[in-house]
C-alpha cells in the first residue's frame, strides 16, 4: 500500500466494508481474467495544490480514487458501486499528519462492457475526491 496517506485513508476505507474484495490488496495484487466477480478496482492518485499559506507552499492535498466496480451486468456493478458510495461518500478519513475535509463524488458515467480480458464483465467507474491540509 502506498504511503502517502491519501491513498491510504481511500483503501483503508473500503477494505473495511465486509465481504467486499478490493484490489490492489495489500500484498499489490491486481485481478485477472479469472478473478470471481464481483469486485473493486480502486486507482488512486495524488496532487499537491497551492494551499491556504502565506509562504505560497502546494500544501493542500488533492485525492482523486477512481474506483472501478466489476460484476457480471450493470445492475450488479451498480450494487457494488452503492456500497463503495456508502464507504466513501461524505466520509471525514483519519489521516496521519492531514486535516482531511469528507470525500465528494465528482463522476459516475454509466456501466460499460468490458472484454478487455476476454471475458465479458460490466465496470461502473466512479471517481471520487479527497482534500487535506497539513494538520
Amino acid at each position: 500500500m502506498s504511503d502517502d496517506p491519501h491513498a491510504v485513508a481511500f483503501l483503508s476505507l473500503l477494505r473495511a466494508v465486509p465481504n467486499l474484495r478490493v484490489f490492489p490488496t495489500p500484498d499489490g495484487l491486481y485481478p485477472d481474467a479469472q478473478t470471481a466477480l464481483p469486485y473493486v478496482v480502486a486507482w488512486v492518485s495524488v496532487r499537491y495544490d497551492l494551499g491556504p499559506t502565506l509562504d505560497m507552499r502546494s500544501s493542500r492535498g488533492v485525492a482523486t480514487g477512481t474506483i472501478h466496480s466489476v460484476s457480471a451486468n450493470d445492475t450488479a456493478a451498480r450494487v457494488v458501486a452503492g456500497r463503495v458510495r456508502g464507504a466513501l461518500l461524505d466520509v471525514v478519513p483519519t489521516m496521519t499528519g492531514r486535516r482531511a475535509y469528507p470525500i465528494r463524488h465528482d463522476d459516475g458515467p454509466p456501466a460499460r462492457v468490458d472484454e478487455s480480458t476476454g471475458r465479458r464483465v460490466v465496470d461502473q467507474v466512479d471517481v471520487y475526491r479527497l482534500e487535506s491540509l497539513p494538520g
